[in-house]
């Protein structure tokens, strides 16, 4: 696979994931405070785990927008776009 369809997949995942675990963590929070007066050990787990998902994802969203950076630049390398080519690097 070249280094295009990585950076355009890793970005495009990435960008996702993270506007997902936004909305989850919102989401969670909404929850949180629709709480009952007593303590509800199924509600606590409800927002507790939709909140541990959204950090996960927006987590992996992070991960995978670094990586097409990465992916980006490798490309650039490779064409001679970048400032500092392959055959400078050595």
């Amino acid at each position: 696979m070249d280094y295009k369809k990585k950076w355009w997949r890793h970005s495009v995942i990435g960008v996702t994931l993270v506007g997902l675990g936004i909305n989850l963590v919102g989401e969670a929070i909404i929850i949180k405070g629709d709480s009952p007066a007593e303590f509800d050990l199924g509600h606590m787990a409800l927002w507790f785990w939709i909140g541990l998902f959204g950090l996960v994802a927006i987590n992996a969203g992070i991960s995978f927008v670094g990586d097409a950076v990465k992916q980006r630049i490798y490309m650039e390398m490779e064409n001679g776009e970048a400032p500092v080519s392959k055959s400078e690097e050595t």
